[in-house]
């Protein structure tokens, strides 16, 4: 373990003990990594970061790639996946409040572009000005070519207010889904 990194979500691990942890397929199984919700978020992103970045270097295997592309990409994944503000879901007549991080939000986001076919998730962000106030939502999305993309829209929105009401019991507001960028499936010739 990495004593001069940040803990990831009080795991005692780092982001880089995350990823010689998933390098090394799991193996010897970690349970402080395999049961904190933070840890299991950040390495489905970097799993799913995995994928694209090898479907994007193939596609794009005649033009060199900048050198600052993957720390761009890391940095992002990390701003999204620190836990982020809490976003309060409830309060008991005890005084009890029961939250909800930003990163668990931005998970349950990207778990609902995971199911959508011929979509993928680029930037995601919440606006949640007071409690009790509705959570705006702006996500970034990539549709592939030949899919349309108004559905593909309304399917990523109305997806996202779904999950996060059935799973945070928080009031939705704006659901805005940007098509950022058009892509072509793995082996697909231009």
């Amino acid at each position: 373990m990495n004593e001069h990194s940040d803990d990831i979500g009080g795991s005692g691990y780092s982001l880089e003990d995350l990823s010689a942890y998933l390098d090394r397929g799991r193996v010897p199984r970690i349970n402080a990594i395999e049961r904190n919700a933070e840890c299991q978020a950040i390495l489905a992103s970097m799993q799913r970061m995995g994928q694209l970045s090898r479907a994007i270097v193939d596609e794009q295997a005649a033009e060199p790639l900048a050198e600052s592309w993957y720390d761009g990409i890391m940095r992002e994944v990390m701003r999204e996946f620190r836990a982020g503000r809490d976003i309060p879901l409830a309060q008991s007549d005890e005084g009890v409040e029961l939250v909800v991080t930003e990163g668990a939000i931005y998970e349950l986001i990207r778990s609902v572009g995971d199911g959508i076919e011929g979509l993928l998730v680029g930037r995601v962000r919440l606006e949640h000005v007071e409690p009790g106030a509705p959570l705006d939502v702006r996500v970034t999305v990539s549709v592939r070519f030949g899919r349309a993309m108004t559905e593909a829209v309304d399917e990523m929105r109305d997806g996202i207010r779904s999950a996060i009401k059935r799973h945070g019991d928080l009031r939705v507001g704006r659901v805005d889904v940007t098509v950022g960028d058009v892509h072509l499936d793995e082996g697909e010739d231009e």
